[in-house]
């Protein structure tokens, strides 16, 4: 894989913060409220989002009558709206890290994704997507979002508002019909009438399965980041930049030198406010397994020194956001092990300082809890995260220092 380590899209490591703090960026502790949410069936895979108006959409995935639906809810106050269905099917693919989801664009126009099976083996199967143009009262037919169609695995999508359709990333498995026997990353633009832009390849060789993840930058850029893959199997974070109609060369985030001849399925997270950014990701280089953070002031021409966030036995499973423009946020499942585990929550200030570890709520280390979520609602956050219950549901909560 070629790391690019100069020009308009270079990643210098510089210390703007340690790795170790023990000052806090918040004096008091958050209270933590948490928010009924209406589901109806075995739930899980959930997905949370922001409209340009600063309205919270959740989306996820109920399972009854032996089959598979998409449902979505907004947030309105303390309460979450009556569930509706975006889309259903039989014969989907269900996974717990591979999550459906719902982006909003600023004129209320919604793109959906979801996996469907493509064929008879284990994992093959691809992503589906329909738009919206009504505020998901109704939605276009569903379409394929990639042109392979082999029974291979194409998933791990992640989906961003533009100013006249979304701009799509993925996994895409053709290169598994070649004797490269890797995984691409993938891209391309679904319009607001759902017509889609040309398909271009990003990044040849990355990690199998671990989710990918996109944000938009205050300067028009948007970033994506994703666990790459090189011949050697080093598989630390990657980054690669959109501007003016292209793509930049894949970068890396942090040269952590993970060597792993296996995916370990846990992806990183990123998100921008203005030009400030924050990226949190999972490694176990030298078989140290950590969270680490690192921030950038510039959009990401240059990331801060990475930030050790757990507490010495992390599951990972990241989300981060930027609470504020100052300040950041970085949500993980720490294991049974430490003196606080659970689903954890610490914040990060612009100068460096990290607050003591919050514990949202206690959580299960399986596969069963999925991924965790994490969306900005003013200045406090909204937390969603699949309870290991029996049947399977959704919780959320508030987070929020006033």
């Amino acid at each position: 894989m070629k790391m690019v380590k100069a020009g308009l899209f270079c990643v210098c490591v510089l210390a703007l913060f340690s790795a170790f703090r023990t000052n806090h960026a918040h004096p008091d502790s958050p209270t933590i409220t948490p928010i009924p949410f209406p589901t109806n069936g075995i739930a899980g895979e959930p997905h949370l989002t922001t409209s340009p108006t600063g309205t919270v959409y959740s989306s996820w995935v109920e399972r009854r009558d032996d089959k598979a639906y998409l449902m979505m809810s907004s947030l309105q106050g303390d309460a979450w709206t009556p569930a509706t269905e975006v889309a259903s099917g039989s014969n989907w693919f269900v996974n717990w890290a591979d999550a459906p989801s719902l982006t909003v664009a600023s004129n209320g126009h919604m793109m959906a994704h979801w996996l469907e099976r493509l064929g008879g083996g284990k994992y093959a199967y691809g992503v589906r997507y329909s738009v919206s143009n009504d505020a998901g009262k109704t939605w276009t037919t569903a379409e394929w979002l990639h042109a392979d169609r082999s029974e291979s695995e194409h998933g791990f999508a992640s989906v961003i508002a533009l100013q006249d359709g979304f701009m799509a990333v993925w996994l895409d498995g053709k290169g598994y019909a070649s004797p490269e026997k890797a995984m691409a990353l993938n891209s391309r633009t679904v319009g607001f009438d759902g017509a889609l832009g040309p398909e271009t390849i990003l990044d040849t060789r990355t990690c199998d399965c671990c989710p990918t993840t996109l944000t938009t930058i205050g300067d028009g850029r948007i970033v994506a980041l994703y666990r790459g893959r090189t011949p050697d199997e080093v598989r630390d974070i990657q980054a690669v930049f959109w501007q003016n109609g292209s793509w930049s060369a894949p970068v890396t985030v942090s040269e952590d030198h993970w060597q792993i001849n296996a995916c370990p399925v846990n992806g990183p997270s990123v998100h921008a406010n203005g030009r400030r950014f924050v990226a949190s990701w999972f490694t176990a280089a030298g078989g140290e397994a950590r969270i680490n953070a690192s921030l950038s002031e510039d959009g990401g021409f240059a990331f801060g020194e990475p930030i050790r966030l757990d507490l010495g036995h992390p599951v990972g499973r990241v989300a981060s956001r930027m609470r504020t423009a100052s300040e950041a946020a970085v949500l993980w499942i720490e294991g049974s092990g430490s003196t606080t585990n659970g689903l954890l929550l610490k914040t990060i200030s612009q100068g460096g300082a990290v607050s003591e570890p919050i514990q949202v709520a206690p959580i299960s280390e399986g596969r069963s809890s999925g991924y965790p979520r994490m969306e900005v609602d003013g200045e406090s956050l909204i937390v969603m995260w699949t309870a290991a219950t029996e049947p399977a549901t959704i919780q959320t909560a508030r987070v929020s220092w006033k």
